[in-house]
């Protein structure tokens, strides 16, 4: 009888462990499907400058899967269920996708921008130039640490636009360790990508959004406490 208690606990395990890597391999799949324009572009678009703004356009429908991968994520975070990926997916695309494009849009609009200036000062301007270069590629930095908080409130509350903003920069100073850690992530991230290979982006959505959602959940729970009222 021990023995079929015990066979029964391994199978148990043996199915939830299959489960979750079931939930990131499908969420990766569902994720990676939102990157066939980039990959055109990639593909038949010559990477100059002068072609950004095609990548650009090609990285608008990055913005809602980001959106419905955390949202995803922190479904399983918080109820433990790793049972429906796809359907977890398609439905936080749903609820998130205008909300998260009124955050991505803004967000790839100043990047090109950023973008435009960090050639300019890097390749046409003199040397004595190349620091306000460099200026713009941190700004860059600063912005996709910021847009990290901002995103997560995003999905997971309802606030206005001006305030979901004023709550980024209020938890990007308030939770420095956090944007410390963020910025030590994406060094880390950006590192293998130029050590491996950038293909790797492709296999680690998932894991990497798991990561981050665990790494920076403080941040909903804090915001849920003390500035959501709890419904009576």
């Amino acid at each position: 009888m021990r023995d079929d208690f015990n066979k029964d606990i391994g199978e148990g395990r043996l199915y939830k462990i299959s489960q979750n890597i079931s939930w990131f391999l499908i969420t990766t799949l569902w994720f990676n499907l939102n990157l066939i324009p980039l990959f055109f572009f990639f593909l038949f678009v010559e990477a100059t400058l002068a072609n950004l703004v095609w990548y650009l356009i090609g990285l608008i429908p990055l913005g809602p899967a980001i959106g419905a991968l955390l949202g995803s994520t922190m479904h399983v975070v918080e109820d433990d269920d790793f049972s429906e990926p796809g359907r977890d997916f398609r439905k936080y695309y749903r609820q998130n996708v205008w909300d998260t494009l009124k955050i991505w849009m803004p967000y790839l609009i100043v990047i090109y921008l950023f973008s435009v200036n960090i050639n300019y000062y890097f390749s046409i301007a003199g040397s004595q130039y190349v620091l306000l270069g460099y200026v713009f590629a941190l700004l860059i930095l600063i912005l996709t640490l910021y847009f990290i908080p901002v995103l997560l409130i995003q999905i997971k509350f309802s606030f206005r636009y001006k305030d979901l903003l004023k709550l980024g920069w209020y938890y990007f100073f308030m939770k420095l360790k956090l944007t410390i850690g963020n910025f030590l992530i994406i060094f880390i991230l950006v590192f293998l990508l130029l050590a491996i290979s950038e293909w790797l982006l492709l296999a680690i959505p998932a894991v990497l959004a798991y990561i981050w959602t665990l790494y920076n959940y403080s941040i909903v729970k804090d915001v849920k406490a003390n500035f959501v009222k709890e419904e009576e």
